[in-house]
């Protein structure tokens, strides 16, 4: 029976959690963050001279350019926590996505009459192309799946009440009676395309690691105590009760 590999995307949701705790105590080490500038303004200051040819002209450039790269360098670093919580901001929310994408190849490899409601059509190339019967039954779950991950987080939200018959998700969906993921994915949408990017600050960046973590271990849960889809996650799964046989509902 398939199950929801809940484990492995809560793991990759902490791990960039962790890295984040890491990176912000590496910032404030005040000697790696020395070595680190010593590092950069070499960088950057080889990278500038590489276009100057003359001897006199190099002299010239270090005398000039040498604190304003310095000075450039400390700011750039000081800004990086502020990028770091952007992207991985970001990140979360691909892993999220990734998860439900999960979520939902479980449920259709489990009940395939969700494909019903369907409106897709394999050509009939493709059925001969593929030849075995599983091979066309997983070639449409998998381009049913590829739709499934184009659409927005508000589709998907209602993919998941409307076609997996999942309990719970418009309290799920909250965060102190907030959907947060609206907020959360505004941010993202800002910080790909727009020039002005907005503030993350560190608090705003834990409460949406929560919110994610949340989100999904209460929807492999309600999945489980609601139709019988099991979850991995170590012996966590053997605590919560379900039912017998997968049963949509």
């Amino acid at each position: 029976m398939h199950k929801i590999n809940l484990q492995k995307y809560v793991y990759e949701l902490s791990s960039i959690h962790s890295f984040y705790i890491y990176s912000k105590d590496a910032f404030e080490n005040d000697n790696l963050r020395q070595e680190i500038t010593e590092k950069e303004y070499k960088n950057m200051f080889n990278t500038a001279l590489s276009f100057v040819k003359d001897g006199e002209e190099a002299a010239k450039l270090i005398k000039q350019c040498e604190k304003n790269i310095r000075d450039q360098v400390e700011r750039n670093i000081g800004k990086g926590l502020e990028v770091l919580r952007r992207q991985l901001l970001e990140a979360s929310y691909s892993i999220v996505e990734k998860f439900l994408c999960h979520v939902v190849r479980v449920y259709l490899y489990t009940f395939p009459k969700i494909l019903k409601n369907t409106k897709k059509e394999v050509s009939f190339r493709t059925i001969v192309d593929l030849k075995e019967n599983d091979s066309i039954f997983d070639h449409i779950i998998e381009k049913e799946i590829d739709c499934f991950s184009r659409i927005s987080m508000q589709e998907k939200k209602k993919y998941l009440i409307n076609n997996l018959k999942l309990t719970k998700q418009n309290e799920l969906w909250k965060y102190e009676d907030k959907e947060l993921w609206k907020d959360i994915d505004e941010k993202r949408q800002a910080i790909v395309h727009k020039e002005e990017t907005p503030n993350i600050s560190e608090e705003y960046l834990l409460s949406a690691f929560f919110y994610w973590h949340r989100l999904m271990i209460g929807i492999a849960i309600y999945a489980k105590i609601d139709q019988g889809i099991n979850f991995e996650w170590e012996n966590f799964s053997e605590f919560i009760p379900g039912k017998d046989n997968p049963t949509l509902r």
